[in-house]
């Protein structure tokens, strides 16, 4: 019997994944971790109780506890940044890891050319920027919708002529569009565009040399228990997201679902994880924002960057928390709840709902029954516009509350290693009912509640 255990996180990202993932693989001595999207934009943060840490991207977070790595075709991979990754972690354990990775031929790869256009998109916004990584995640998307097979996947790393005659076709397409917005570039940053002119021949043979160590399947190696490790959280998500503050591709669980029956998965447990306060990294809307709680808290693993400023710091909103579990694509089975360790206050505040503009208050954002990007740009505008509504409530009260709403605990955890973390209840159940349930019954709000 195979299982699996799917982790998903219910914020904007930084909710503690990569220490879920690692304790997980320990507890249940998984033999398989699966990174069902995302990229090298990832930032899972794995931390060893000697202190040894490593930034887990294209990498399984439970790398270190041994377990091997699929990467799943909605994966988009960086060959460059994935040697990068594959050093460190030579350092730290001694072994090779490529040698228990796998990637799905199809997965799409970035290039420093979907990179740099990236860049000088976001900058060509400037002061209304979405808040990008800056690791052309968004632009090798979208050059796959256009394109379709034009796009560089992971099989063409094998076949150095397919990856120069794309390379080229790319470059020049590449240097066409941009033409759209360079002029709003600032000038000292446009020389970004120069890798568009130069020969493809340099780019193809290093993409091609680092695809030599890269074992492609399109399925796994045989295992017994399965993490599926989620990259971003659901409010980034493209069509659930609030728009355009949003990633570029699916981070519901629709794509973990996908890949259960096909590998033979008979139980599942899908766990939604948070932190007690809420974070942001990069441009959009939260709510509850408060300088004093960012002044206070920090996290070493989550540093400022050009692109996406300082990790931004909030009170735990349970009106978004609502709004990711109803829209992450099928029911929860636990929640996971992180960084208890960090509510110094003797009775924390929690955001218990909004008061809008107009006087009225919302406890529930409302949810669009199709896709509806529209929609989800209103919902942005209702979100910064809207007053937080707060309560005083303890660590051991939140717990219970976020119990009893949302999912039984199925992990806490006080500190970052996996010796700081509790099991709790963990339950299995067919592949087949996580597939079919989904959590639209509980949407009680209308599109009629956000703002035009």
């Amino acid at each position: 019997m195979k299982r699996a255990i799917i982790v998903q996180g219910l914020g904007f990202g930084d909710e503690g994944k990569g220490a879920t993932v690692d304790f997980l693989a320990r507890e249940f001595a998984a033999d398989l971790v699966i990174r069902y999207c995302g990229g090298s934009q990832a930032a899972h943060n794995v931390v060893l109780p000697d202190g040894r840490r490593h930034v887990f991207a294209q990498f399984g977070s439970g790398t270190l506890a041994g377990a091997a790595t699929y990467l799943g075709e909605q994966m988009i991979i960086n060959p460059p940044a994935m040697h990068a990754e594959a050093r460190h972690l030579t350092e730290l354990t001694g072994a090779d890891p490529f040698a228990k990775l796998v990637v799905h031929p199809r997965a799409l790869v970035s290039t420093d050319y979907h990179h740099q256009l990236n860049r000088l998109r976001e900058l060509s916004r400037g002061a209304n920027r979405h808040g990008s990584c800056g690791h052309g995640i968004g632009e090798t998307r979208n050059y796959w919708l256009r394109y379709g097979r034009d796009a560089i996947i992971a099989a063409d790393l094998k076949d150095r002529d397919a990856v120069e005659t794309k390379l080229e076709l790319m470059r020049q397409r590449m240097l066409i569009e941009a033409q759209e917005f360079i002029d709003r570039v600032p000038i000292e940053e446009q020389g970004r565009l120069e890798i568009l002119l130069e020969p493809v021949v340099p780019l193809a043979a290093e993409l091609t040399a680092l695809g030599g160590p890269i074992e492609l399947s399109d399925e796994p190696r045989d295992f017994s228990t399965a993490i599926f490790e989620g990259a971003q959280g659901v409010l980034l998500d493209e069509w659930r997201g609030f728009h355009p503050y949003t990633t570029w591709s699916t981070v519901t669980l629709q794509q973990a679902l996908a890949m259960t029956e096909p590998m033979g998965i008979d139980e599942i447990c899908i766990l939604g994880l948070t932190r007690t306060y809420q974070t942001r990294h990069g441009a959009g809307p939260l709510p509850t924002f408060d300088r004093e709680l960012d002044a206070r808290l920090s996290d070493p693993g989550n540093p400022a960057n050009a692109w996406q400023g300082a990790l931004r710091y909030g009170w735990l909103d349970l009106v978004l928390v609502r709004y990711a579990v109803e829209t992450a694509g099928a029911p929860l089975d636990g929640l996971v709840v992180n960084h208890l360790d960090e509510l110094s206050d003797p009775e924390p505040k929690i955001c218990i709902g909004y008061r809008l503009s107009d006087g009225r208050e919302l406890k529930r954002l409302p949810v669009a029954r199709a896709p509806n990007l529209a929609a989800q740009e209103r919902l942005t505008g209702l979100l910064e516009q809207a007053t937080p509504i707060y309560e005083r409530i303890s660590a051991a009260a939140m717990r219970d509350l976020l119990a009893n709403e949302f999912a039984p605990p199925a992990i806490t955890a006080s500190g970052p290693t996996w010796q700081d973390r509790v099991l709790g209840r963990i339950t299995f159940r067919p592949v087949n009912l996580a597939e079919s349930g989904r959590a639209e019954s509980s949407i009680t709000a209308s599109l009629a509640d956000c703002p035009a």
